[in-house]
Parts: C-alpha cells; structure tokens; sequence
C-alpha cells in the first residue's frame, strides 16, 4: 500500500469564535501592583468570550489593562483585561489581543452589552443615514 501526501488544513487556533464590534473605549494601564502608568482612547475590533481586539493609536505597553465604555443606558461598562500582543498594522496603528481576567459569567455580560451597544448604534445610524438621504 501506498501512502498518499494528505495536506492537513491549518486550524484556528482560537478557543472562541470572534464577533465583529466597533466600540469606542478609553482604557487605563495598570501594573501588577495596580498603579496607573498610562491611558488612552481606542476602539473594539472585535471581541469573543476570551478576550477582545482593540485599536489605538499608541502602543499598549502594560501588562494589565482596564477598558471602559458607555452602554446604551449611559452606564459605564468595565473589563479588566491581560495584555497578550501588541502590533503596528499597515495604518500606523496599534492592535492589542487582551484576554479577559473576569469569572466565566462576568465576560459574557459584558460581551452581551459591547455587541449590543454595537449593533443597535449601527442600526440607529443606518437609520439616520436613510433619513438624510430621503430629505
């Protein structure tokens, strides 16, 4: 019997599937100690039950980090977060990969109401935009 070449497919390394969101955040770097060493603004690329994709204009150089943003309530949503990664793209801009420091439960509330916040702020001006549109 011959053995055949069988190319495997490269698999996703990503214990949880991405879900698009378009958040604007500011965030506090914390060191270990919980000292504040710097902040900034930001906004959410992309956010999944493990943690969230965020792009600035700095670089992130903490290793913690405390992201906030408003809901749609006007309440202020907070996750604490580990700093993974941190990379210039093509734009001149930074993305960081922060993992999630929270309980199980306390991440997938505040996911619920990130993607929430996104999507009903898209349709809203998707709506606003139609309504200049027939002016």
């Amino acid at each position: 019997m011959q053995a055949k070449n069988i190319i495997m497919p490269i698999s996703n390394k990503r214990e949880y599937p991405r879900v698009e969101t378009r958040n604007v955040v500011s965030y506090v770097c914390v060191d270990k100690e919980g000292n504040e060493i710097g902040e900034g603004m930001g906004e959410t690329l992309n956010i999944s039950q493990g943690g969230i994709l965020l792009k600035s204009a700095s670089s992130i150089e903490s290793e913690f980090i405390l992201l906030m943003s408003i809901d749609l309530e006007n309440n202020i949503m907070e996750v604490k977060g580990k700093v993974a990664h941190s990379k210039k793209d093509k734009s001149g801009k930074y993305e960081t990969g922060i993992s999630f420091l929270g309980t199980h439960d306390e991440n997938i509330q505040i996911i619920k109401k990130f993607i929430k916040t996104y999507h009903s702020r898209k349709t809203n001006r998707k709506h606003s935009r139609n309504a200049e549109i027939r002016k």
